[in-house]
């Protein structure tokens, strides 16, 4: 008597062998040839005992694992040609009642592998579902060959009992799509889906939200002319994730959402105070005020790269290593962000905003007064006499070369205003009439 010997899947790297085993000799020292079959291709037990698991009990294995169909063999003396049919069902039928209780006592499906009440129960698991995966493989490669190969190591009667008490067949797939509820239930209770990276309420939430975004990027440099060197060719955010993602609005891009947040504020702030001079402490928007700082360091980092960039060098002045900075600077500022902050007549220099201010100031008061020696008085403060006494004091430390705020631009604006930076140098202004007759009172007493 022979008996044909198929393998259930043990796990994916084992495959199964339709094989030839002489019955008649001992358990012991059970001897095993493999043959070749057209349709079905499969590893040796032999070798999936030697290789892949040297310490497996060999009995056990076949009691659970294998199916067992006596034939008759030529050079048996039997004359009995019936073939008879032994199907170890009842481990299967013991294995999902032990699944079942596992359920009623967990909520779910997702036996460990190392489950120390039941340590068979793992792997018949893990068994179960690379059978039902090698059987959709099975079927799609029969689809698109054309062939009808089936593979029944998984029945459909199988299939039927598993799905009725919620059986997970991909892991992978069940643990994302409840994170992906999670982060729902937190879109709705908080109105974004900005989950912090240490998210205290749910830690594991926000690792998997970090998680998304990151292989979303994989993705688009996969995507890209040029993609990075070292990139996974692939990744678990597939086109379907992708979709339903956007579907609730996930922030793909956490800083950019950050930026156009922080830029509404600034649209609101300059619609109550009809300027961008934001103070570094508001309290109506916290991180507003450091914001608009940030946008203007931005700015002036920007345009110094730009400008090396198009004359090949910012200034002679800078040495090698300061070049190399300036050519490896990052910055978050770009054309189109210069463009919206400039609609909101954005102010990238204070200063040079305020200064211009008291400029316009100092433009109306010698049109007001024709001339342009405006002078400190001591018995009241003017900030505009202050401001013109300061433009005088820095004028001087340009004549001797010394740093200074007053640029060769501002001074040409001011001369073509009329001010005069030298008082010693101006015509003694003309006293009222108020004055001279307070004068011709006093002569004449």
């Amino acid at each position: 008597m022979r008996a044909l010997i198929r393998c259930q899947p043990v796990a994916s790297r084992f495959f199964t062998k339709k094989l030839i085993v002489d019955s008649s000799r001992s358990h012991e020292n059970l001897p095993i040839h493999c043959r070749q079959s057209r349709d079905i291709t499969f590893a040796a037990c032999s070798i999936l005992r030697t290789q892949f698991a040297p310490n497996l009990d060999y009995h056990s294995f076949l009691k659970r694992n294998l199916i067992v169909t006596a034939e008759d063999d030529d050079d048996d003396d039997s004359t009995d040609n019936t073939k008879t049919t032994t199907n170890f069902t009842s481990h299967w039928d013991a294995m999902f009642q032990c699944l079942k209780d596992y359920k009623a006592k967990h909520g779910d499906t997702l036996v460990p592998a190392t489950y120390l009440e039941n340590p068979p129960l793992g792997n018949w698991v893990d068994n179960n579902r690379q059978a039902y995966r090698m059987r959709l493989e099975a079927e799609k490669e029969d689809t698109i060959a054309g062939s009808k190969k089936h593979i029944m190591m998984m029945t459909d009667e199988k299939i039927e009992a598993l799905e009725s008490i919620g059986f997970v067949w991909n892991v992978l797939d069940h643990a994302w799509n409840s994170r992906y509820e999670e982060l729902c239930q937190y879109i709705k209770e908080h109105g974004n889906s900005l989950v912090p990276h240490r998210y205290k309420d749910n830690p594991s939430l926000g690792l998997w939200v970090h998680k998304q975004r990151r292989n979303y990027k994989v993705n688009i440099g996969k995507c890209s002319a040029n993609p990075p060197p070292n990139i996974d060719n692939e990744t678990s955010l597939s086109p379907e994730r992708i979709q339903k993602l956007n579907e609730i609005g996930f922030i793909w891009d956490v800083h950019e959402a950050q930026w156009l947040e922080r830029f509404e504020e600034l649209r609101k702030y300059r619609r109550d105070h009809g300027d961008t001079l934001v103070p570094r402490s508001y309290p109506v928007y916290p991180f507003l005020g450091k914001w608009v700082e940030k946008q203007r360091s931005g700015y002036k980092k920007f345009m110094a790269k730009r400008k090396f960039e198009e004359d090949g060098r910012l200034d002679h002045n800078l040495d090698e290593l300061e070049v190399e900075k300036l050519r490896k600077s990052y910055t978050g500022m770009s054309v189109e962000r210069i463009r919206l902050l400039e609609s909101e007549d954005f102010i990238w220099d204070p200063l040079d905003h305020a200064w211009h201010l008291k400029y316009e100031e100092l433009c109306e008061w010698i049109a007001m007064n024709g001339h342009g020696a405006i002078r400190r008085r001591r018995k009241s403060y003017d900030p505009l006499e202050g401001w013109a006494e300061m433009q005088r004091r820095n004028y001087v430390k340009y004549l001797n070369g010394v740093k200074t705020s007053l640029t060769e631009d501002r001074i040409e604006k001011l001369n073509r205003a009329g001010f005069v930076f030298q008082l010693e140098n101006a015509a003694p202004p003309k006293k009222s009439r108020r004055a001279l007759k307070k004068q011709s009172v006093v002569s004449k007493g």
